[in-house]
């Protein structure tokens, strides 16, 4: 009995050692030090893993459902490594004098596609029922129904597993798109309720409100190049109870979409060059009770109301146009009413122009900003402005900082509307600050610090200069940035330099400092 159990050890020995050199280690080790490697492959290799066998399938699948993944599936990406693989190969094919015909880039492209719907579906089949951090698609969608039948089927996958941050980006299908007249890619209808999405992020596509269904966790909402159907912001938000922030980029929506009679929950707002299907300008009349930050860009300005905004903070205007008539500048003033309660406003040089130009010429807003604390005007300091910075400054009683940063100067043109020229121009510009009579509270009793950046020394800046050092009774420093290249360009750029160092100061504790930048930070 002893002989035969030696025989059989002996006899396992020599085939352990005959088939040693074919022994799968790795797979013998303990599931923990396997789950430990994988963690450090990228998915790209981990799909590759998992095509191994069902055991390698096994431990991919148990890695991703223990740590959440983060998955960027960029198809134009992928493409334009294809193409270079491609090109590198059919090189080395020229080289090797291979018989091989080269393969056109429509052939290349075709096939690079094919390698990222391949791809993605392998990657989402391994994720299914895994928690995902943040998802991002990158498509060149073409407007075909095969792709778009793809698209759906992604789609879902995304709005029914455990997802937390979603971002579909249509905007790269020029690489297919050989029909100019191409549609972007329709949201499909589903009503969708993600349970854990709390971020989504779309770029031009069109969207509707069916959609969705209730996005519980929904915090943020970007849409970038997005035509918005049938529907107003006021839908949008009831689905979303906790959201929080709302930013439309160049977005398209309907007449009404920003007009709601319900309270919004919302805290942020960012509408950036957005117009509506028949106008490039569309009417505000919100209430938000809980927003703290406003940002509006775009080309005109329609009648607007900010309602119940008793917790704004931080609010950016920003028109970029070069006419204006009266019914403008009642527009931003009405805008203006609603934002009484923010602590710092944004303003450039349009607004500034066209603000004091309403039906009743303002020298000081009818609702003053008693809680604003910064102001910081984008300004040329050209003649249209000077009455618009005072009405401002008028304006902002409690007001602690001024910013003021230098452009070049512009003029809005009123010449398309010469009837709507303002009276409130008709003065001597060179005067203009010796002359006000009206007093200035927050210069007189809170305006602390001043920092003014694109200094040139044109003589408009240094009677501005000169008016706030004069005035500003508890001024602590002043601080006036300017390019190098002004040394350089202008023989007396020093001397104003100089002469400002020794204009008079109304507060005796205002220390005046100057300082060599390219570009002004931190305002």
């Amino acid at each position: 009995m002893e002989k035969f159990g030696a025989r059989n050890n002996i006899g396992k020995q020599r085939k352990r050692k005959k088939t040693s050199e074919g022994i799968d280690y790795i797979s013998h080790l303990p599931e923990e030090i396997i789950l430990h490697i994988l963690s450090f492959l990228p998915i790209k290799e981990l799909t590759v893993v998992s095509l191994l066998s069902n055991l390698w399938k096994y431990m991919v699948v148990s890695h991703l459902s223990k740590v959440p993944s983060s998955l960027n599936l960029d198809e134009p990406d992928m493409i334009r490594n294809f193409i270079t693989r491609s090109i590198y190969q059919q090189e080395c094919a020229v080289y090797h004098r291979s018989s091989r015909p080269p393969r056109s880039l429509h052939h290349v492209v075709r096939l690079a596609r094919k390698h990222y719907m391949d791809f993605v579906n392998r990657t989402l089949l391994l994720h299914s029922g895994c928690t995902i951090n943040d998802l991002h698609f990158c498509f060149c969608y073409d407007g075909s129904d095969g792709y778009k039948k793809r698209i759906n089927s992604w789609l879902r996958f995304a709005l029914t597993n455990n997802i937390k941050e979603i971002e579909l980006d249509f905007s790269e299908g020029e690489l297919h798109r050989s029909n100019a007249l191409v549609q972007p890619y329709e949201f499909p209808l589903g009503c969708f309720s993600p349970r854990m999405l709390n971020t989504l992020i779309l770029k031009y596509c069109k969207l509707r409100a069916l959609c969705f269904g209730v996005l519980q966790s929904l915090q943020r909402l970007c849409l970038q190049q997005v035509k918005i159907l049938k529907c107003s912001i006021g839908e949008i938000v009831s689905k979303c109870p906790i959201l929080e922030e709302v930013s439309l980029e160049y977005c398209t929506f309907p007449n009404d979409f920003m007009v709601n009679k319900r309270d919004m929950k919302i805290k942020r707002l960012s509408l950036i060059e957005c117009q509506t299907v028949d106008w490039p300008m569309f009417a505000i009349n919100i209430s938000v009770p809980d927003l703290s930050m406003l940002t509006i860009v775009g080309r005109y300005l329609m009648t607007s109301r900010i309602r119940k905004a008793v917790h704004l903070l931080d609010v950016i205007i920003d028109i970029n146009q070069l006419y204006a008539d009266h019914v403008q500048g009642d527009a931003l003033g009405s805008l203006l009413n609603g934002l009484s309660h923010s602590q710092t406003l944004i303003l450039t040089t349009w607004c500034i122009q066209v603000l004091p130009t309403g039906e009743n010429l303002l020298h000081q807003l009818p609702i003053p900003l008693q809680n604003l604390k910064h102001l910081k005007l984008v300004v040329g300091l050209v003649k249209q402005e000077l009455p618009g910075i005072s009405c401002l400054l008028r304006s902002c009683p409690n007001l602690e900082n001024l910013t003021l940063e230098m452009q070049e100067p512009f003029n809005v043109d009123w010449a398309e509307f010469e009837e709507d020229i303002p009276d409130i121009l008709n003065f001597e510009e060179h005067s203009y600050w010796e002359l006000q009579n009206l007093p200035f509270s927050c210069l007189q009793n809170y305006l602390k610090q001043i920092k003014i950046s694109g200094f040139t020394g044109r003589t408009n800046e240094m009677q501005m200069i000169r008016f706030l050092l004069e005035n500003a009774g508890v001024l602590e420093k002043m601080e006036i940035y300017h390019s190098p290249q002004q040394e350089i360009d202008s023989t007396g750029f020093q001397d104003n330099l100089h002469h400002l160092l020794n204009l008079p100061r109304a507060s005796p504790r205002a220390q005046m400092e100057i300082f060599t930048n390219f570009q002004f930070n931190n305002m």
